[in-house]
């Protein structure tokens, strides 16, 4: 896989994972996180994978465990691999699948 492909994959994962809250609230969140971290797209947060986590948390408090788990879940249907309920955080899973990029490359 390259590295574009992985970007648009957690970009997707993350649009996926925040449906549940609604297109209105989700692009507000999305928004306001490329806004404070001056991203140019949702694409960007596979290098800012422990920002964009603690920024869910921020507004979420503990309901963000809810749609992380639902972000990393989706993550691993994208890429085809069998997702097992872990403690493993967002920004873990898109840390262990920027490895496997880097291994294919």
């Amino acid at each position: 896989m390259e590295y574009n492909t992985l970007r648009r994959v957690v970009k997707d994962s993350i649009e996926a994972g925040l449906s549940v809250i609604g297109d209105g609230p989700s692009n507000a969140i999305i928004t306001h996180f490329l806004k404070r971290y001056r991203l140019r797209s949702l694409e960007d947060v596979v290098e800012y994978s422990r920002e964009f986590e603690e920024f869910l948390k921020l507004v979420f408090g503990a309901g963000a465990m809810y749609l992380l788990k639902a972000i990393v879940r989706r993550l691993f249907e994208n890429l085809d691999l069998d997702y097992i309920p872990t403690e493993m955080s967002f920004s873990e899973a898109v840390s262990e699948v920027k490895k496997m990029v880097k291994t294919v490359s």
